[in-house]
Formats: structure tokens, sequence, C-alpha cells
């Protein structure tokens, strides 16, 4: 995909463009590095404004049964819901191993909600490198309200 093919989608709401834009700011390949710098700061030439809330707790404490909760509340609120759930890595992959998402299945249906698990890939303080893009691109793609699930480990979220 070309760097015009990103911004008209998230412009459009794709989800699944909204996904490709997030893989891509994530990706550790030299090529995609220059397209993501572009891309980000197509976005923040935007200006868009959206309720930031951090959601951190020791693990198994309901964290996702709460966000779920709250997702459905502020869409039937009339706006629009993305969930970055920052989860541990896998030490071989470097992927999410727990995937929140799973937990949120109503929300996960509903058309005004985005939700996206992503690696912590060892990073401290409860987010990833990237939450502050990712939640730059949730922005563009129209998500007034962002809700970032910390990685869960009850001591060290100083970032959310």
């Amino acid at each position: 995909m070309n760097l015009i093919d990103y911004i008209k989608g998230l412009q459009k709401n794709d989800r699944s463009i909204l996904s490709k834009s997030i893989t891509l700011i994530e990706s550790s390949l030299t090529k995609d590095k220059e397209k993501s710098v572009k891309l980000i700061n197509h976005c923040l030439k935007q200006k868009h404004k959206s309720l930031r809330i951090g959601i951190t707790g020791t693990p198994g404490v309901g964290k996702s049964t709460f966000i779920e909760a709250l997702g459905q509340k502020i869409i039937n609120d009339g706006n629009k819901v993305a969930v970055l759930a920052i989860d541990p890595s896998s030490h071989i992959s470097n992927g999410s191993i727990l995937g929140d998402k799973t937990r949120m299945q109503q929300l996960s249906n509903s058309t005004n909600a985005f939700i996206r698990p992503s690696p912590s890939e060892g990073h401290l303080g409860g987010v990833t490198y990237n939450t502050k893009d990712l939640i730059t691109l949730c922005e563009a793609a129209g998500y007034n309200v962002i809700i970032i699930e910390t990685v869960g480990v009850g001591q060290s979220e100083f970032l959310v």
C-alpha cells in the first residue's frame, strides 16, 4: 500500500486500514519506517482530539471486563471508542500472547469500536514504544475516546 491509501482509509474510518496502519507503525522493517513517519506526520497535522483513558491494574483484576462495559456506555452515548490493549510479549515471536480482545466480545462486534492488542515488546511503563503514535492513528480514523489497557503488571504503569 502507498501512503495515500493509508491516509484515505483512515479518513473513511476503515478499520482494516487502521489495523494495517498500526502494523506499519509497529513494524521494525527499515522500508516501513520512512512511510510510518510520513503517515504519523500527516495525521498530526489534522489536529484531531480525543479523550484518552488509561486503565491499569494487576493481572486478572477485571480490566478487560470493565473496559467492555465502559466502552459500551461510551458508544451508547454517541461516541466512537478505540481500545489499545497492551499485552505481554512472546519471547519467541515478540507478538502479543494474551489477546485481551477475546475478552471483549460484545464491544469487538460494535461498528463504533476498534480493539487492537499490541505487544509490550518488553517496554516498561505499561505501554508500548509506539502507543502515542497508535493513539494518533485512532484519532485520525475518527475515534474520539481512546482507552489504553496497560500490560497489567501492577506496579510499573507510570507512562500511561
